[in-house]
């Protein structure tokens, strides 16, 4: 049976900590905070510290936020697991990144994963880039990491991939368990380029039994020279632009679009 759950769901926070263990930008955050020396590293939507953590463990000072108390809630339980020196690193605070005032600046600020994707409107992202540009110490980087988006037409199905189908992952968990999971594009609005998507866990017991848990979220494309333009327009200039982890050049077949960024003026 499907238990409708919300993006704050305890459960929900432990589950993409299963899913997403072994994404391949580890080694990329890692060059990106070492570019910054010894300076403060603030990441926008650090969930539960995928990527916070290895850098508090490597010594860099992180200041983690994200709207999520839950999330905070296990990255801060796997926080205090951490010796002394690593949990001195670190920081977390429920906030809004279109909104937040910290009262200090940074040598870095990360945005991992697609977080900036989640912000629907133009005015959105622009008001979390005047923020980030009000935290940024001269000099400063920012760095966002989004997919680089292909405006083929979306295949709309709200059915179940089969077993075989390469459309759902299947990852082990704990105890035994497994999660099959898989996304599906349920609308998509044009005129704001934002797919609305459902995303299903199912939950694979190791017994056999299995439940299913499905959230709704939605996410903004945007493009290359989009991004250019809101960065210009909100007071950046571009370091250099990214494809991929590996820092190579963004193609047209790059499945990311990451974008190194410095204030104008610094």
């Amino acid at each position: 049976m499907d238990d409708r759950i919300s993006l704050e769901s305890a459960e929900l926070a432990a589950i993409y900590d299963a899913i997403y263990a072994d994404r391949d930008d580890a080694g990329f955050w890692q060059a990106m905070a070492a570019a910054t020396g010894d300076g403060p590293i603030l990441e926008l939507g650090c969930g539960t510290g995928r990527v916070l953590l290895p850098l508090a463990r490597a010594g860099h000072e992180i200041t983690g936020l994200d709207l999520s108390a839950e999330m905070l809630e296990r990255c801060g339980a796997k926080l205090q697991s951490e010796p002394p020196e690593v949990r001195g690193c670190v920081r977390l605070l429920q906030a809004d990144m279109t909104s937040f005032d910290l009262g200090r600046r940074f040598a870095a600020l990360i945005c991992p994963f697609a977080g900036f994707q989640q912000l629907r409107t133009v005015e959105q992202q622009l008001a979390t880039l005047e923020r980030c540009r009000t935290h940024l110490l001269p000099h400063g980087r920012l760095v966002l990491d989004l997919p680089n988006p292909d405006p083929a037409p979306a295949e709309y199905s709200r059915e179940a991939p089969g077993d075989g189908e390469s459309t759902a992952e299947l990852v082990e968990w704990t105890d035994g368990r497994r999660i099959r999971w898989w996304m599906t594009v349920i609308g998509y609005d044009r005129l704001q380029q934002v797919n609305e998507c459902e995303v299903t866990y199912e939950v694979i017991e190791s017994g056999g039994a299995s439940r299913r848990l499905t959230e709704t979220i939605s996410l903004r494309y945007t493009f290359r020279y989009e991004l250019e333009h809101l960065l210009v327009r909100a007071g950046f200039r571009i370091v250099a632009l990214y494809g991929d982890y590996d820092r190579s050049p963004l193609a047209d077949e790059s499945p990311a679009l990451i974008v190194v960024a410095e204030a104008l003026g610094a």
